[in-house]
């Protein structure tokens, strides 16, 4: 996995794991960034936004076919994560 071939090449480099579901749901994590970079700690905000809502599967055409193809795959869990 090439995950883990980055952490353990750059196992000696001074490094932040960093998940962007972090990011969204834990608004402390940002700071902890600044931080880690020697940053001023600021209050950080995106002009992103979610822009559908609602289960997947009343969004997906195939919902079908793609919750069939991806199940028992290590892709499953993507079938229930709220985006």
């Amino acid at each position: 996995m090439a995950v883990v071939r980055a952490l353990e090449y750059f196992n000696s480099t001074r490094h932040m794991v960093l998940y962007y579901e972090d990011l969204v749901t834990n608004h402390t994590k940002l700071k902890d960034v600044q931080e880690f970079l020697g940053l001023p700690q600021m209050e950080l905000t995106s002009g992103q936004v979610k822009i559908l809502k609602g289960p997947l599967s009343d969004l997906v055409n195939n919902w079908d076919d793609v919750n069939k193809t991806l199940k028992g795959t290590k892709y499953e869990r993507f079938l229930h994560a709220d985006y």
